[in-house]
């Protein structure tokens, strides 16, 4: 029987490239960690490391059972959340992490009514690019994500996705802004201005050029990008920037008539996935949430999502 702890110091350094850095992780002293792994090679036999190269390299016996000890700790991690789920049954600790254009048009609602039915869960919630976002999936940080479906891995055996409907987004500016006054707007209207939104996904990025007439010059046209939306939001109500995003972003400040949609069609469309790390055993309440997202998505699809500020004004 191997000692677990062994193997995460093993894994580490073979990750990691370095006994400091992996030591620094581990949360010890570099030579007890090499201590340990020593230990591990005398109980296995044989020598896993290359203390004399840097960075450190594996042996070929290493490099050989390298896989093999990255699905015993995940095992490991399975089991100590299943123990965990029933230890703590309605309480403990979800992560998530979203895109920002997704956050910003529906984390409310379902974080909302989810919270509802799990009051005890605590959540945290990491705003980041789908790319960014995949490491910490990989890692465990995050028990699940919504990616751009663009951005995400085709075909890889490493993840399970749920597709969510489509979202038409468009561009919006402020309420009096001179672009309004033209009744039916087209591209060279728009390139006029200068326009705000997310870091668009290759392929939006694309079509948005290849719709205002011209690759680099419309490159030129997107001056403000921020995962920030709620900033974006203020910037473009208090100025002649057009904001670049989904309608749901802007689901409030168009019924409020602070933002008004720009007649034209834009070429914009939201395409996410909700993905998790295939056979990870997650805390009980993640199905659900996984169920609450796509079905708000789905009611977003169908314009079946009421602006909160739409209480207020019946008022």
């Amino acid at each position: 029987m191997q000692n677990l702890t062994q193997l995460q110091h093993f894994q580490l350094v073979a990750r990691e490239g370095s006994f400091g850095r992996a030591a620094e992780l581990a949360r010890i002293t570099q030579p007890a960690l090499s201590n340990s792994i020593r230990a591990l090679e005398d109980r296995l036999g044989s020598q896993l490391i290359e203390r004399s190269e840097r960075p450190v390299r594996l042996t070929p016996f290493g490099r050989s059972i390298l896989d093999r000890v990255d699905r015993v700790l995940f095992e490991a991690r399975n089991l100590d959340q299943e123990l965990a789920n029933l230890a703590a049954g309605k309480s403990g600790h979800v992560r998530v992490g979203m895109t920002a254009t997704f956050s910003t048009s529906l984390a409310g609602p379902i974080i909302a009514e989810w919270h509802h039915a799990n009051p005890d869960v605590k959540l945290d919630l990491v705003i980041d690019e789908t790319v960014k976002l995949l490491p910490g999936l990989r890692d465990e940080a995050l028990d699940l994500m919504v990616g751009d479906v663009r951005d995400l891995p085709g075909n890889s055996g490493e993840f399970d996705y749920v597709e969510m409907p489509p979202h038409k987004g468009g561009a919006f500016c402020r309420s009096g802004h001179p672009i309004l006054k033209i009744r039916r707007p087209v591209p060279e209207d728009l390139a006029r201005y200068r326009f705000a939104g997310t870091h668009f996904p290759a392929e939006v990025a694309d079509a948005i050029a290849r719709f205002l007439g011209g690759a680099d010059q419309a490159r030129d046209l997107i001056v403000i990008n921020s995962h920030n939306i709620a900033a974006l939001r203020d910037a473009v109500a208090e100025s002649d920037l057009i904001l670049l995003t989904t309608g749901g972003t802007v689901r409030n400040m168009l019924a409020l008539g602070i933002l008004k949609r720009i007649p034209i069609d834009f070429d914009i469309v939201g395409l996410w996935s909700v993905v998790t790390r295939k056979g990870r055993v997650t805390h009980p309440a993640v199905p659900q949430l996984i169920r609450k997202i796509t079905e708000v998505s789905r009611r977003e699809h169908d314009h079946r999502l009421t602006p909160y500020t739409s209480q207020y004004m019946r008022r």
